[in-house]
């Protein structure tokens, strides 16, 4: 299954949880460790619609990657990465304002416990004095003050933003799993090709592998539909729905035969490298030389069920997002008048076209395929890929149910958000008075770790 926004805090306050109580016996670099931990701590705050008013800590060295803080500002930073990945699908979540503020609040609430961690490290002795030490007391206790303020006790859980789900599913552990985060790296490797770089053959190649994957959600369909396991209708919907995209896909092949590109060059395309890594996988776990293997060596209990109903949900997925992107690119290439038509075809929707007279008509022979951006050329084509994209997303909504995963927000496509949407707060001072802050070895103010 694929981590999410929920689990990635999880993990954030298990670190801090272990930086504080590890504080005492960090031997690793403390200026570098928090320095990172509060960058990552500030660009998480900014995806939330907070941009921290306390500077960064310039003083003393600070060049080691290791320790708690470090694992601690790699957790926060995860987050934030995860908000970053947006588009206009999950960008919406963050339009939750009640489930941003509680999720601002539980990070700052884990950064807290980080820069409490700090403190505990400085007042133990097991650093080097020096003079910036009151320093680094004096900006910790600066971020505490401001992150407190972000904390807000009693506030409700992240909701929608909670569901928020990485790009790939978690590193794979089983077979399952395995085959879910190939399912999403080959999506991935699509989403990421231009079209322009596209050939037919790539176009052609892509309705064979969506095809392909039709087939094998099917038998999966039919592996995981029994009375006794429930969701009976569901898998038949399902089954019907990847039948019926599978019969798109086979209209589509047979109209390509006669559209061609126009796009010249060598096609050495990362998708159709991931999808044999993909049917590899596929055919060592469902099928055993010529023939497919049995339910009961497939779904042998209620567990592997449910793991085999998260596999049909990301391939569905996937290959309902494949399809999204074959279609757009097909549009793409056709309005950029890449693809050529038989004369014949062309002629039969612009009269005259064969009439218009041209010096380079009388002199040449006239080729029997031309190229158009006339839409109408191409209504196999596109009323094939449409009908193929909507069964598939049937299907991925059907794959979705069974698995459970309907609260997830999955990012998709190349293009994402580039700039956190956020007005920084006005500047206010966080100490109680201008007054110098003591030197570590001068009795300091309580604080309460």
């Amino acid at each position: 299954m694929r981590a999410t926004y929920e689990d990635l805090l999880a993990i954030a306050m298990r670190r801090a949880v272990e930086a504080y109580n590890l504080a005492c016996f960090d031997s690793s670099d403390l200026v570098a460790g928090w320095r990172a931990t509060l960058s990552a701590t500030r660009h998480h705050l900014r995806w939330l619609g907070v941009e921290l008013s306390v500077e960064d800590f310039a003083c003393g060295p600070g060049e080691a990657e290791e320790g708690p803080l470090f694992l601690l500002a790699r957790a926060i930073g995860v987050g934030a990465d995860l908000l970053a990945m947006q588009n206009g699908t999950t960008w919406s979540v963050l339009d939750d304002d009640q489930a941003v503020r509680a999720a601002r609040s539980e990070v700052a609430a884990i950064a807290g416990m980080g820069a409490r961690a700090t403190i505990t490290r400085l007042v133990s002795g097991q650093t080097k004095s020096g003079a910036g030490r009151g320093l680094l007391y004096g900006h910790l206790v600066s971020v505490l003050v401001e992150l407190e303020s972000l904390h807000e006790s009693g506030v409700s859980e992240i909701g929608s933003l909670g569901g928020l789900a990485t790009r790939l599913p978690r590193e794979p552990v089983d077979k399952w799993s395995h085959i879910s985060r190939l399912a999403a790296t080959w999506q991935v490797a699509h989403e990421a090709t231009s079209p322009r770089t596209l050939l037919t053959r790539d176009l052609r190649s892509t309705t064979a592998q969506l095809r392909t994957v039709a087939g094998y959600l099917t038998h999966l369909a039919g592996l995981l539909g029994t009375p006794e396991r429930g969701q009976l209708g569901e898998f038949r919907s399902l089954a019907e729905s990847l039948r019926a995209a599978a019969a798109a896909e086979a209209r589509l092949g047979l109209a390509w035969r006669s559209r061609l590109s126009d796009v010249s060059g060598r096609s050495d395309s990362a998708a159709e490298a991931a999808f044999v890594r993909l049917l590899e996988a596929l055919q060592r776990w469902l099928s055993e030389g010529d023939r497919l293997k049995r339910r009961d060596e497939v779904v042998p209990d209620a567990e592997s069920a449910g793991r085999v109903c998260g596999v049909v949900d990301e391939l569905a997925h996937s290959g309902h997002r494949v399809a999204s992107h074959h279609e757009e690119s097909v549009w793409f290439v056709i309005h950029a008048g890449w693809l050529f038509v038989p004369k014949f075809e062309l002629a039969k929707r612009d009269p005259e076209f064969d009439a218009r007279p041209s010096v380079w008509r009388l002199r040449y022979p006239q080729p029997a395929w031309v190229r158009t951006t006339r839409a109408s050329c191409f209504e196999q084509l596109t009323s094939s890929l449409a009908e193929a994209t909507s069964h598939f997303a049937e299907a991925a909504a059907i794959g979705r149910r069974v698995a459970g995963t309907t609260e997830q927000h999955r990012p998709f496509g190349a293009h994402f958000a580039t700039k956190p949407r956020v007005l920084p707060p006005p500047r206010w001072s966080y100490l109680a008075s201008d007054e110098p802050v003591p030197a570590i070895d001068d009795d300091l103010p309580g604080i309460d770790l």
